[in-house]
């Protein structure tokens, strides 16, 4: 990294329909150096990125790059100055190649057609400076994320990128594909590239980032050199209050009988013969390594995964062919890590969002109780501090903790018995976390049985009551929340000892 200046933002403001996004910012960026961009979901993080890439216009301030003013709303010409940015989707196109992907629309041809033989070449070239091995002619839907994540990265560089701007770019990945993602970046700014890195995750900042900007409400706050700050501050910065006492007190009376009891419960390929008491009251945290059958656990509780052989009990009763609408109707809800995916109706309303799960409690001869609904709604938005423009505003305009909190409301609403979470707090702010943690501990006090999966160690230490380690598919340890430290999780995350 040198002290050249390869952009500066100069009191750029930005308006929605009367919502002020943006309020007078200003910040630069140095050549080669890695440029973390933090803030609560809100903060104007993803509306700054896209005014620097011509997707949005500003109402006021002016981009200089490289000593020039930057083009207002124009991404192509953005991007043929050298200007990228890769989403958290990605931006690839599934069902064509690699080598497609990468020089799509920037083809070498000789005399119209396609020069396949020096595309193959730029394309290696490309991959072995990044230090990446992959298959160029397979489809891109069938290359795990971590390898789609380098396709975007080499289509960028093809296009000869000089700045980079990488939003929450490790929020599907495991813990070895970040490191690898590491290298890469380490390797672009070797090489001058500079690269904004927005992310929720601090430790991931502090290792890879030269230097930090805070926003919040849309106003800069800070830019501090990693070297200088540290995480507590930065949380300080973002949210207004220090990163002590995140998580709430756990319970201190005993935790209630148990609720749920698997019983040899077995699928195949993904789990094998696990037996489990499940508590009222308790919040039992699953976790291990990516990929060690913890989701396959949640999904076979709620019948999105079919069990080979086994029982599970509820309540006494042993739940047999379960389904996800059976396991919903017993008090039993689940709520997907692919909130985009899986759990929203994007282009609807946040009313009709939390609504669709007591929809048919609400209708009397096929016409729905609208009163009724509205009443509904409007005490799960206060209840779950909802922030939009208005119940009528389509989930897809929310920040990620708002479209958490609509799933947790659509949820919660009919009062389940089990709640069974899958990464409930990924790629959402540190505020909204520290809400989701009092709100979960608060349903378990009142006896809901709280089933969460945690990657992040810290959650599943600072959150769980009890903690359940996976390992191929195995129970490999269940440590109380007195005996659970890092180091014996890790230790059992990695290998099942036999007594």
């Amino acid at each position: 990294m040198n002290n050249q200046k390869i952009l500066k933002v100069i009191n750029v403001s930005k308006t929605f329909i009367g919502v002020k996004a943006l309020t007078n910012v200003s910040m630069n960026l140095l050549k080669g150096e890695v440029h973390a961009l933090v803030g609560e979901n809100g903060a104007g993080k993803s509306t700054l990125s896209k005014i620097i890439c011509g997707a949005y216009g500003y109402d006021n301030g002016e981009i200089i790059y490289k000593n020039k003013s930057l083009p207002r709303e124009n991404p192509k010409k953005i991007q043929d100055l050298g200007i990228f940015m890769i989403p958290q989707d990605l931006g690839l196109i599934p069902n064509i190649t690699a080598m497609q992907n990468i020089f799509l629309g920037r083809e070498s041809r000789k005399l119209g057609i396609i020069d396949l033989k020096y595309c193959r070449e730029m394309c290696q070239k490309i991959l072995d400076d990044m230090g990446v091995k992959l298959d160029l002619d397979v489809e891109v839907n069938k290359l795990p994320i971590e390898q789609q994540q380098f396709v975007a990265i080499a289509r960028v560089l093809s296009a000869k990128a000089e700045l980079i701007i990488l939003d929450e770019p490790t929020s599907t990945l495991s813990e070895s594909e970040v490191n690898n993602l590491f290298r890469i970046i380490r390797n672009l700014k070797k090489r001058g590239i500079t690269i904004v890195y927005i992310s929720h995750r601090l430790e991931e900042i502090f290792q890879i980032a030269d230097r930090v900007t805070v926003l919040k409400d849309g106003f800069f706050i800070k830019t501090s050199e990693i070297s200088k700050t540290n995480k507590n501050e930065v949380v300080r910065d973002m949210v207004g209050r220090s990163l002590s006492n995140v998580f709430p007190p756990k319970r201190k009376e005993k935790i209630g009988k148990y609720i749920m009891r698997l019983e040899n419960v077995s699928v195949p390929n993904k789990l094998y013969n696990l037996n489990l008491d499940i508590i009222a009251g308790e919040v039992l945290g699953i976790g291990g390594l990516v990929g060690m059958g913890q989701t396959a656990l949640i999904n076979s509780i709620f019948g999105k995964e079919r069990i080979s052989n086994g029982t599970i009990i509820f309540k006494d009763n042993k739940l047999s062919k379960l389904t996800p609408s059976k396991a919903i109707s017993e008090g039993i809800n689940f709520i997907s890590s692919d909130r985009r995916g899986e759990m929203l109706f994007m282009c609807r309303s946040i009313q009709e969002n939390i609504s669709i799960a007591t929809l048919k409690y609400r209708q009397k001869s096929g016409i729905i109780d609208l009163k009724s609904e509205l009443k509904a709604v409007n005490d799960q938005i206060d209840e779950y501090k909802i922030v939009s423009s208005g119940k009528n505003q389509e989930v897809q305009f929310l920040s990620g903790g708002n479209q958490q909190k609509t799933i947790l409301a659509r949820w919660l609403i009919r009062k389940p018995e089990v709640l069974l979470l899958n990464e409930p707090t990924q790629g959402i702010d540190v505020g909204t976390k520290e809400y989701i943690y009092k709100k979960i501990r608060e349903l378990a006090n009142e006896g809901l049985a709280v089933i969460i999966i945690f990657s992040d160690m810290m959650e599943l230490l600072g959150m769980c009551d009890r903690i359940v380690v996976m390992y191929e598919g195995k129970i490999s340890k269940i440590f109380s929340d007195a005996e659970a430290t890092e180091e014996k999780i890790m230790e059992a995350a990695s290998t099942i000892k036999i007594d």
